[in-house]
């Protein structure tokens, strides 16, 4: 069910079928028909969901017009018709029924749901989507796997991922008795780079080199740098921070929301942060100052945005990260930094002053560790515990 045979292109001039090939048409009685004035229609069989094979055909001005309006018809009629999914349903039938029903509308992030089409697509799809489902057997997962590994290891742990959700699903559907995805070799997480974060002196000398620097201050990258070092968000955090979500009474900001695309829907502000929870945090004197500037001097616009785009719209993560590749071309000290880096700094910072509990709590973790795995540089000196040691001299 779900396939279709052969399709034909075939022409017609006022509901007649022509004769010949090429560009020399004629009617059954033997009259020339102009190219211009021929309909196509593509034509070929299809085996719904029902079972029944029926004719289905698509009209265009050219038969390659005519038959991509077929298969964008056969498109959506196979997926009508792939709600059932058996043994005998090829993966990227599953594939698509997992995406269009499981996750686009689920409360996952969108840019993980975005990622998770995309890896389906790009890299499951290609690779094992002309398998049915009874084919799926661990061996052969095993081997496809393994040779993503080889290409991009990353990719093949969000693939093995994609797989073993959409497998679920075929094991919830009757359709296996067991997801063979998850006896597949995990793959292993990729060794992370030693954690390097900005000392203070660092900070305090960037700051100023921000500063002065007249083009970053025209696109306010050093306010906006600001807000990261003051609480420890994301980019896409600082740039969804609103007006109404800063106490500057309390010296309090409030991050609700972040900045992201999705791919037909264009740039939006999501209503949640990364970790879903919205986080208050007390910022100190330096930022306090800045956003006292900054209101005194800002019109809010419809967005009530801190830090909003020259139309007075919502700035694009992406369009920071060349503004600050820009400013590193002009500062070549710095070369080393990203966005991410400010995150860190206030990781390693709050780790260095309080405990790592408190830098998880800063930001916005669930669990310390992976604060302390990905957010905080190790110490090129351990702690200072002499005094205990010296015991051992007698």
């Amino acid at each position: 069910m779900g396939s279709h045979g052969q399709i034909n292109r075939v022409p017609y001039y006022n509901g007649v079928k022509l004769i010949g090939e090429g560009k020399t048409w004629t009617t059954p009685d033997g009259k020339t028909v102009p190219m211009k004035k021929i309909r196509w229609a593509a034509q070929c069989r299809f085996r719904d969901h029902d079972g029944r094979t029926r004719k289905v055909e698509a009209w265009g001005s050219s038969g390659a017009e005519a038959e991509r309006r077929l298969r964008d018809d056969l498109t959506i009629r196979k997926r009508t018709s792939s709600d059932t999914i058996t043994g005998d349903t090829r993966l990227e039938v599953l594939a698509d029924y997992w995406l269009r029903t499981k996750i686009d509308p689920s409360g996952l992030a969108v840019n993980t749901r975005q990622r998770y089409r995309y890896t389906t697509e790009q890299y499951v799809v290609p690779g094992l989507g002309g398998l049915l489902l009874r084919e799926c057997t661990v061996s052969r997962l095993e081997a496809w796997v393994a040779g993503e590994v080889e290409k991009h290891a990353a990719n093949a742990r969000i693939s093995l991922t994609c797989l073993k959700g959409m497998l679920d699903v075929a094991v919830r559907e009757d359709a296996l008795t067991a997801n063979p995805a998850r006896s597949v070799t995990p793959v292993p997480a990729t060794t992370s780079e030693e954690v390097r974060a900005l000392a203070v002196p660092d900070v305090i000398a960037l700051r100023t080199a921000l500063a002065t620097d007249e083009k970053a201050t025209a696109i306010d990258l050093h306010d906006l740098v600001d807000v990261m070092l003051a609480t420890g968000c994301r980019p896409g955090e600082a740039l969804a921070l609103r007006w109404d979500e800063v106490d500057l009474t309390r010296h309090v900001v409030y991050l609700t929301g972040t900045v992201v695309r999705e791919k037909g829907v264009g740039l939006f502000r999501q209503d949640t942060t990364k970790g879903k929870k919205p986080r208050g945090h007390l910022v100190p004197e330096f930022a306090v100052r800045m956003l006292e500037r900054r209101a005194a001097e800002a019109s809010p616009g419809a967005l009530n945005l801190v830090f909003p785009s020259e139309r007075d719209g919502l700035r694009e993560v992406t369009t920071v990260d060349r503004q600050w590749r820009t400013f590193r071309e002009r500062h070549p000290e710095w070369t080393w930094i990203t966005p991410k880096t400010f995150r860190k700094s206030v990781g390693t910072a709050v780790e260095r002053g309080a405990d790592i509990e408190a830098a998880a709590a800063q930001l916005g973790h669930s669990h310390s560790a992976v604060t302390a795995k990905h957010y905080v540089a190790r110490p090129a000196v351990g702690p200072d515990h002499r005094t205990i040691l010296e015991r051992f001299g007698g």
